[in-house]
């Protein structure tokens, strides 16, 4: 029984799709290092704004890490009419080589720098 080229053209087709598949899979665990999750945070004072409850800094957080992470507790901590103030927020879940944005409450515009320690997380 002879086949046609339409037969013989999804054949091909159908091989380099599980070649290029395989390939991908075997690249990805070559280069994956197995490094923890390492989530980095990107405040932007600059955009930050007022509401009728206070003053809210948008963020950015991004995990460089090789591995997601869980219930995530990040601290933003500013210096607000000569005091410090703290603003406490939970990312739920932060995927490896992902971004998410955030945004932290304060009761006034920061005077200053706005600085970000991270608190914990938990490995899925």
């Amino acid at each position: 029984m002879r086949q046609n080229w339409l037969e013989w053209l999804a054949l091909v087709v159908s091989i380099l799709a599980v070649v290029g598949v395989v390939g991908f899979l075997l690249v990805d665990g070559v280069r994956d290092e197995g490094r923890p999750p390492l989530p980095l945070v990107e405040v932007r004072v600059a955009e930050a704004y007022q509401t009728p409850h206070g003053w809210l800094v948008p963020s950015t957080v991004t995990n460089d890490g090789d591995s997601a992470a869980e219930a995530l507790v990040l601290r933003a901590t500013a210096e607000i009419g000569g005091e410090v103030e703290e603003s406490e927020l939970t990312v739920d879940f932060l995927p490896a080589g992902t971004e998410v944005d955030v945004t932290f409450g304060f009761s006034a515009e920061p005077d200053g720098e706005v600085s970000v320690q991270v608190i914990g997380f938990r490995l899925p």
